[in-house]
């Protein structure tokens, strides 16, 4: 655990056992690792995982149960704001995906086992449902830019592997130019959030520092769901620019200010 980071240790510690929750890694209905567990997991004390599952236990992601342990509780409704962001789809993928940029990316697995419960839901899958999933980091001149993860049904991505990623490709040009899959719409919400101990490592970042989530729907010319993309963006590293038109004089009302 980083000791010397600004925030208090349980805070780090609640930090990165919630956003374990959510990517389900400790799913809904199980039992975390023991007290003593996270203690020696965290190099922590006794009383820094008390609080810090006191905290997750108020917001409503653990409880305890008698001769049980602390039990996974079902997700607290959702408090984020969502900011659309519009524009040119193939503008995205290009300035997203680093086309003009040395990208350099690494596979770092791929799998099939459970994904988070809301991204099952998303693709009409049950919570315990095997996903095909894909985690990779990609680098700029060898500084670490951003960790992805792909989710989908199996029988619909189980034919990508790491071939079909080599060097610079993306993952939108894999579906539709090796599956032949017609993407017709992506769905994207764009959270502002903040490294915890897990994520920290895998972007070579401190924990705490701003980090852009951004998950990426993606939909075919029948109205299917095929794939999720979930992107932790360094915040360092990317910044987020759209056009927007304005209103003319006496026309519709312009954005909010």
């Amino acid at each position: 655990m980083n000791a010397t980071n600004a925030s208090p240790q349980y805070r780090q510690v609640a930090d990165t056992l919630r956003r374990r929750i959510v990517n389900g890694e400790y799913r809904q209905g199980e039992v975390i690792p023991s007290a003593a567990e996270l203690e020696k997991l965290f190099s922590v004390s006794n009383i820094t995982i008390r609080k810090a599952l006191a905290i997750l236990s108020h917001e409503g992601w653990l409880a305890g149960q008698r001769g049980v342990g602390t039990i996974v509780r079902s997700a607290p409704p959702g408090r984020r704001m969502k900011i659309a962001v519009s524009g040119n789809f193939a503008e995205w993928v290009d300035t997203a995906s680093g086309k003009s940029l040395p990208i350099e990316q690494k596979i770092l697995e791929i799998s099939h086992k459970p994904g988070p419960a809301a991204v099952s839901a998303i693709l009409g899958a049950p919570p315990e449902a095997a996903l095909w999933t894909m985690r990779r980091v990609r680098r700029v001149c060898g500084h670490v830019v951003s960790y992805h993860v792909n989710f989908g049904l199996p029988q619909v991505l189980d034919a990508i592997d790491e071939r079909s990623m080599a060097g610079n490709r993306n993952f939108v040009d894999v579906m539709r130019e090796d599956l032949g899959i017609t993407l017709h719409r992506m769905d994207q919400i764009v959270e502002a959030s903040v490294a915890e101990r897990d994520l920290a490592a895998l972007l070579d970042a401190g924990f705490g520092d701003p980090v852009f989530f951004v998950e990426n729907v993606y939909t075919d010319a029948e109205g299917t769901v095929v794939a999720v993309t979930h992107l932790f963006l360094r915040g360092d590293r990317y910044a987020y620019q759209t056009s927007i038109t304005l209103a003319a004089p006496g026309g519709p009302a312009g954005p909010p200010q």
